[in-house]
């Protein structure tokens, strides 16, 4: 682990000399210039969007784009920096923390019954046109994560508070879409449908961590209701459609790693009437026999080598690090993908690039998709090892819900 340790502190370099600012992926629609060139149209913007992502040079700063802050990024370095004190007892990255986390209660998407968050900048996709500050249920239960561990490690109670703020905006603010007789499915944003399993689940794990506190039976309602409708969806051979719709048929690493924790999380939190264990166990063996070489480097997608992106390769280590608690080979196998990690996509100024193609490199270093996931991975897998080995400076911990709605 001596490997890690040392690239986590030097990505903990870079993002300190970066101020936590940078450039996305998928962020062009913040320059001026092409936001007015395609602001009457949504085909435009995703075309904008799409050209950013694969050109093969970086436009960016040519183009007027600014590097900035971002609510996503800072739900995963509170995550990872939490992680690696739990694993080393180290304080001194709790006042970065406790930054981060004052940041994000300012930042919060407004005129929304709960805490909520979204991009900082205007997105565009298939699923429709983005503005900034539009929250999603990703993002936001990805956030409300970050609070919910922030509270058991530091106990500060307004990190609870954001915890079950979080369930109203789920529950009041997104509308329960594609319903049918196994439930139905939370929108992805307000206004937004997108009949998407991985926004669909995390929204169910929000309400669930909320209801710890709470005990709402209409949020757990809500919950089961929607966890049922993702989960009858299911591919018989364990895999995951991104979506319902045809034209969101496809299956990749990154969000079947999110259904996978969110699955896992559902069980522990609720119990087998909630999350069989045989829809876990089938999740999981797809996801770990279909999106990884030999060598350790993850797969974008489940059918072929490339792309190698970097978010792919952090949730892969993040999701193997969690369950390596239920199987123990999962963390040598998140140890081995990082290692490929480093070896492939860490810089040499500490921070790691966008993605590897066949014949090419995208060296954009992306704040959120690539540093802060990047950071959150090992700092889970850092844990997880000392938990292993008997010297985590912390214990793991786990929490209960009711489990009834009565």
């Amino acid at each position: 682990m001596d490997a890690i340790h040392g690239a986590f502190e030097a990505l903990h370099d870079y993002l300190e000399r970066e101020n936590y600012e940078g450039w996305e992926y998928d962020d062009l629609l913040a320059s001026p210039l092409i936001n007015g060139m395609t602001r009457w149209g949504l085909y435009p913007r995703i075309a904008a969007v799409q050209i950013a992502k694969r050109f093969p040079f970086n436009l960016r700063r040519v183009l007027g784009v600014p590097k900035l802050p971002s609510t996503k990024a800072w739900g995963f370095v509170v995550k990872g920096y939490l992680y690696h004190y739990m694993a080393t007892g180290y304080e001194g990255n709790l006042e970065t923390v406790r930054r981060g986390l004052e940041w994000l209660m300012d930042e919060r998407s407004p005129g929304y019954d709960g805490y909520c968050w979204g991009n900082d900048f205007d997105f565009a996709s298939r699923l429709g046109f983005f503005p900034k500050t539009l929250p999603t249920v990703v993002w936001t239960s990805h956030i409300q994560a970050a609070f919910d561990l922030a509270w058991k490690v530091l106990g500060d109670p307004r990190y609870l508070e954001v915890v079950t703020s979080v369930a109203d905006f789920v529950a009041s603010d997104l509308r329960h879409i594609a319903e049918d007789e196994d439930g139905y499915c939370i929108e992805y944003a307000p206004g937004i449908g997108g009949i998407v399993h991985n926004s669909n689940l995390l929204g169910v794990v929000s309400l669930l961590r909320a209801c710890q506190h709470t005990q709402n039976s209409a949020h757990l309602d809500i919950a089961r209701q929607a966890l049922n409708w993702s989960v009858h969806k299911m591919n018989a051979d364990g895999s995951w459609y991104y979506g319902v719709p045809e034209m969101q048929h496809w299956i990749d690493n990154y969000h079947t790693g999110y259904n996978l924790d969110c699955l896992v999380e559902a069980r522990e939190l609720m119990g087998e009437d909630w999350v069989s264990q045989d829809t876990i166990d089938r999740t999981y063996s797809f996801w770990r026999r279909h999106f990884f070489g030999s060598d350790g480097s993850p797969n974008f997608y489940h059918n072929r080598r490339y792309p190698h992106d970097i978010q792919a390769t952090a949730q892969a280590i993040e999701s193997l690090s969690k369950y390596s608690v239920y199987e123990a080979e999962a963390l040598d196998w998140a140890a081995q993908v990082c290692e490929w990690a480093l070896a492939h996509m860490q810089k040499e100024n500490g921070s790691f690039r966008y993605r590897i193609y066949r014949y090419r490199t995208n060296n954009l270093e992306t704040i959120h998709w690539g540093q802060a996931t990047m950071l959150s991975s090992m700092g889970h897998l850092l844990y997880y090892a000392a938990l292993k080995n008997g010297t985590a400076a912390r214990p793991l911990i786990r929490a209960t819900v009711p489990t009834s709605t009565d």
